[in-house]
């Protein structure tokens, strides 16, 4: 009937849930349930017997079974003792912790914060923080354990399939790699993260080459990858055309990789024989099918610029377009201006990424909807742009 809300002091509060969905706290002593009984007498007077029932339940058992101590009153202590006491052992404490770090992404340093150490001795009071040391050291070694068991899993299993990317963020550089494969007893599709590192130096074709090598090499998974897919940059598709196996499947052949640039070829053959460390081995290669279906669609939305009409009225919209994205995109003010006037962000498109296109003028019919045109002129007045 009751659900506990807060102690205060001696007494405890309590909230009814036959009240529901008002909200009704009855203040009580932990040593009387007298406050509780006169609030079910007074506002649900039908629920009074189970009231009473539950109360002398303890009671009535005392008659049958002297051998147990029962109280003449359920005491609120009692109420509440389940759950309360038990000690998290410390070395599941810190497994908890670590998982709270990986999970959510979250700097080291979280362990020394003061309010972190309260919370954790509050809930646990014998028991301590781990050091942010030891985090460190436990975190590499789940890390390597994780490691060891992939490859130990991957050793089972007869083909693979991987994808890989690269970007840049912060000023740094960054090849990701996964893994996937086909449970041989479930039929079920499988997948895992093989990498994250760090890129050095430009985005060339033998450099991705080296890192993708090393990573297979790395997994004992070389002779198992099937294909690798990546998404359709030239550095990408350079790197497999040099050190890639070709495909015979006439449907896989790709017409820019069929005749490559005998300057490239020359280069490539001649920087093999001064470096022998250079002779990678890659496996066939797929081009991510959304990446394509982005690179069509932008480049015939181009193509239906050859009809004048179109082409002076597309021109002329996207440039408007363009200048809100420009000048949000380069300013928090003016970013902070249209959140409140518009109650919605700006999307930017990406030039390589016509969803994006599609979704930020998207974005600007919805607002158009909701608050009328008269919330874009707004904006545009404001920036000094025609509208």
């Amino acid at each position: 009937m009751f659900s506990f809300v807060e102690k205060r002091g001696e007494s405890y509060i309590m909230q009814c849930k036959l009240c529901v969905p008002k909200k009704s706290n009855i203040s009580a002593y932990k040593n009387s349930t007298s406050n509780l009984r006169k609030h079910v007498e007074r506002r649900h007077p039908s629920k009074m017997k189970a009231f009473i029932d539950c109360v002398a339940t303890r009671k009535r058992t005392s008659d049958s079974e002297p051998q147990e101590v029962v109280a003449k009153q359920v005491k609120l202590d009692e109420m509440m003792a389940a759950g309360v006491g038990r000690r998290v052992p410390q070395s599941k404490l810190d497994k908890l912790v670590m998982a709270f770090i990986c999970d959510g992404h979250h700097a080291l340093s979280v362990v020394e914060q003061p309010a972190f150490k309260d919370l954790i001795t509050t809930l646990n009071p014998q028991s301590h923080v781990i050091s942010r040391p030891t985090l460190r050291i436990r975190i590499q070694e789940a890390a390597n354990h994780m490691k060891t068991n992939l490859m130990s899993h991957l050793a089972k299993v007869r083909y693979v399939g991987t994808t890989t990317d690269c970007w840049t963020a912060h000023q740094q550089s960054f090849l990701g790699m996964t893994v996937h494969w086909i449970d041989e007893h479930t039929l079920e599709r499988q997948s895992a993260a093989l990498a994250c590192k760090r890129l050095k130096g430009s985005h060339t074709f033998d450099i991705l080459a080296a890192a993708i090598d090393d990573i297979h090499c790395q997994y004992k998974i070389r002779g198992k990858v099937v294909r690798t897919i990546t998404d359709s940059g030239s550095n990408f598709i350079k790197a497999f055309a040099v050190f890639g196996e070709h495909s015979q499947d006439p449907e896989e052949s790709d017409p820019d990789c069929e005749e490559p640039d005998t300057n490239d070829l020359v280069d490539a053959f001649s920087i093999l024989e001064k470096d022998t460390r250079l002779e990678f081995q890659l496996p066939s290669h797929q081009r991510c099918a959304c990446h394509l279906l982005n690179l069509v669609a932008t480049t015939d939305a181009t193509k239906a610029e050859a009809n004048d009409t179109y082409k002076r009225l597309s021109r002329s919209s996207f440039a408007k377009c363009q200048g809100l994205w420009n000048k949000t995109g380069r300013s928090y003010v003016a970013a902070e201006f249209v959140q409140d006037h518009c109650q919605l962000q700006l999307i930017r498109p990406n030039q390589t990424r016509w969803n994006s296109t599609y979704m930020a003028i998207e974005r600007l019919l919805r607002i158009i909807d909701d608050k009328g045109e008269v919330a874009i002129r707004n904006v545009c007045e404001e920036f000094r742009l025609k509208m």
